[in-house]
C-alpha cells in the first residue's frame, strides 16, 4: 500500500508513471522531484499541512537529500498569518510527564498549561537548555535529553498566530530538583494522556505526541497487525519485512542519543518476535540485529544512526542469499528422475523447482488445507515445466509408496532438531519414516528458534475450517505441527546437509545456550 498517493494499494498498472515507484521499487536511476508528486497527494487539500510543505519543500531544496515527499502543494501560497518559533520542553520522570501553569505575568496564553517554552533564540538545541535552567532550575547534568522532533506547526486561527515548535523530552533525575521562575504558578507530574484533560495551550497534546515514542508505537502497531494477518507470505518474506521495518524505525526515530535509539530498536525487536511464534527466522534475525548493535561503543547520533541500519539491511542481505546456498546442497541428496513429495508452500520448495526441474525430477504435492497453500506451490511447479500431481493431505501416506525422496520448507528449527512447519508435515514425516522414504527440510540458520519450552503452534480462526458448525462442535485450525528429529534424514542449510543430532552446535555458535536449550540472557 502506498503511503502517500491517493491510489488504496499497489502495486498496479497506475503505479508504473510515478517516479517514487519507479526509484525505490523498480531501482530506476531518477531524480526525484516534488513538482512531480503534489497532483497524486492524498494530502495536497489539508490546510494544516501547508507550512509544512512549504518549509519541507524549501530545505530539501538547498540540501543534498533527493525529495521524496507526495505532502508539497504547488499551488497553496504561504500562509498570512504572523508565526513564530518556540521551544518546548517536555521534562519527564519514570513515565510521568511535568506540565506547568502559566503566569498572569506572561504575554501569551495565561493559566493554561504548557510544557517548558520559550520563544527561539539561536540553536534549538542549544536554547532548550536555557528555557530549562530559567524557568525550572534545572542543570544539564539533573537531566538527559531523550527525544527531539521535526519542528511541529500548531496553528492558532483564534488568535491568527502560527506557532513553528522545537519539541524536546528530558528525563528528570530528581523531580524535587525543579523550581519554577515568574513565568508559571505550579506544577504537576501527570500521566501523558491527562495532557488531553487539562486547558493547555493550542497543539500541546499533538507536540507532545511528536516528541514521544507514541510515532514508533503507532507504525509498529500497524505493522504488527500485518504482519499477524498475513496467511500468504512465508517466514522469510515476514523476517525480510521485518527487518526493512528496523530500517525504516531507526531512520525515522525521534531519539536524541544512541542510548534511547537502541532502546526503540530492542523494544519494536521485543513486539516483533512474538507476533509470529511459530516462525523462528523472525525472532532470530532480530536477535542477531540486536546481538551486533550490543557491541556498539557509545556514538553520536548522527552516527548511530546510519550505522543501525546498515545492520538491518546487512542481515537482511545475508539472509537473501543463505537459501541460495542451501539449495546448493540438494544436488547431492535428490536422485535423477526422483519423485518428491513436497507439503505446502515455502520459499524454499520455490527456490528448489530449477534443480529439480534440471534433474527430472516429478512433484506430488499436496494441498496443505486449510489454506490450500499447496495449488500455489503446484501451480508455480507446473510453470517451470515440472510434471506435478496435487493430491490431498489425507492422501501422502498412499502416495508415499511411489514417492523418492519428501522435501519440506521450515518455519522454525528447534535446538533439538525438531522442525515447526505447516501442520501435516509431522504425519508425513512419520509415514515417510515408517516406509523408509528420507525426509529433508530445507531452511537456514536464521531458522533456528531460541524460545524457551519451544516455538509455539499458531492457531487462527476455526471459520477457515468450517464456517457455520453445528451447536457443539468444536473446531481446531492449527497451522503448525512440531516433526521430531527421529523423523528427519537431514536439514539442508546453507552449511550442508545437516543431522537433527548437530543443531544445537550450531545454534552455539550463534549464541550462547543453557543446559535446555534456550538462550542465556545477555
Amino acid at each position: 500500500m502506498c503511503a502517500w498517493c491517493r491510489l488504496s494499494k499497489g502495486p498496479a498498472e497506475d503505479c508504473i508513471p510515478c517516479p517514487r515507484f519507479r526509484k525505490c521499487e523498480l531501482k530506476e536511476n531518477l531524480v526525484l522531484d516534488s513538482e512531480i508528486f503534489c497532483g497524486m497527494c492524498k494530502n495536497r487539500d489539508d490546510a494544516g499541512l501547508r507550512v509544512f510543505c512549504e518549509t519541507n519543500r524549501k530545505l530539501q531544496k538547498d540540501s543534498d537529500e533527493p525529495f521524496d515527499c507526495y505532502r508539497y502543494d504547488p499551488d497553496i501560497q504561504p500562509p498570512k498569518e504572523s508565526q513564530a518559533h518556540v521551544v518546548t520542553v517536555f521534562p519527564t520522570h519514570r513515565g510521568k510527564v511535568c506540565l506547568v501553569r502559566r503566569s498572569g505575568k506572561v504575554g501569551t496564553y495565561q493559566r493554561r498549561w504548557s510544557g517548558i517554552s520559550g520563544y527561539l533564540e539561536g540553536d534549538p538545541g542549544e536554547h532548550y537548555m536555557q528555557e530549562l535552567r530559567e524557568e525550572t532550575s534545572l542543570k544539564p547534568g539533573e537531566y538527559v535529553l531523550l527525544r527531539r522532533s521535526e519542528t511541529v506547526v500548531v496553528q492558532d486561527e483564534e488568535h491568527g498566530r502560527i506557532w513553528c515548535v522545537h519539541p524536546f523530552l528530558c528525563e528528570v533525575h530528581d523531580p524535587s530538583r525543579v523550581t519554577l521562575d515568574w513565568e508559571n504558578t505550579e506544577l504537576r507530574w501527570i500521566d501523558p494522556e491527562e495532557i488531553k484533560e487539562l486547558d493547555t495551550v493550542p497543539g500541546l497534546w499533538e507536540v507532545y505526541e511528536h516528541v514521544s515514542r507514541l510515532p514508533l508505537e503507532r507504525e509498529l502497531s500497524a505493522f504488527l497487525q500485518e504482519l499477524r494477518d498475513d496467511r500468504y507470505s512465508g517466514a522469510r518474506q515476514l523476517a525480510a519485512q521485518a527487518l526493512a521495518f528496523l530500517g525504516r524505525v531507526v531512520r525515522s526515530s525521534n531519539a536524541a542519543g544512541t542510548v534511547t535509539l537502541l532502546d526503540d530498536l530492542f523494544y519494536a525487536c521485543h513486539e516483533i518476535s512474538l507476533a509470529r511464534p511459530s516462525m523462528g527466522i523472525i525472532s532470530t534475525s532480530l536477535d542477531l540485529v540486536i546481538r551486533d548493535a550490543r557491541a556498539f561503543s557509545p556514538l553520536d547520533i548522527a552516527e548511530a544512526r546510519p550505522q543501525i541500519a546498515f545492520l538491518a539491511a546487512k542481515h537482511l542481505k545475508e539472509m537473501e542469499s543463505a537459501l541460495d546456498k542451501a539449495i546448493e546442497h540438494l544436488d547431492a541428496i535428490v536422485p535423477e528422475r526422483a519423485t518428491v513429495l513436497v507439503h505446502s508452500y515455502s520459499s524454499s520448495l520455490i527456490h528448489a523447482l530449477p534443480l529439480l526441474k534440471k534433474k527430472r525430477c516429478s512433484l506430488i504435492v499436496t494441498e496443505s488445507r486449510p489454506g490450500f497453500e499447496g495449488r500455489t506451490t503446484a501451480h508455480v511447479a507446473a510453470e517451470t515445466g515440472i510434471n506435478v500431481r496435487l493430491i490431498t493431505d489425507a492422501c501422502a501416506g498412499h502416495e508415499l509408496l511411489s514417492a523418492d525422496v519428501v522435501l519440506m520448507g521450515t518455519d522454525s528449527i528447534e535446538p533439538d532438531g525438531s522442525v515447526i512447519n505447516k501442520a501435516g508435515s509431522s504425519l508425513i514425516a512419520m509415514a515417510a519414516h515408517a516406509s523408509g522414504v528420507k525426509v529433508y527440510f530445507i531452511g537456514e540458520i536464521r531458522k533456528l528458534s531460541f524460545r524457551q519450552g519451544g516455538a509455539a503452534l499458531e492457531e487462527y480462526d476455526p471459520s477457515e475450517v468450517w464456517e457455520n458448525p453445528p451447536h457443539g462442535v468444536g473446531v481446531g485450525n492449527l497451522y503448525f505441527d512440531r516433526t521430531g528429529p527421529e523423523f528427519i534424514s537431514g536439514i539442508i542449510l546453507e552449511r550442508g546437509v545437516v543431522e537433527p543430532g548437530r543443531i544445537r552446535e550450531i545454534a552455539e555458535s550463534l549464541f550462547s545456550l543453557d543446559a535446555h536449550g534456550d538462550r542465556k540472557t545477555c
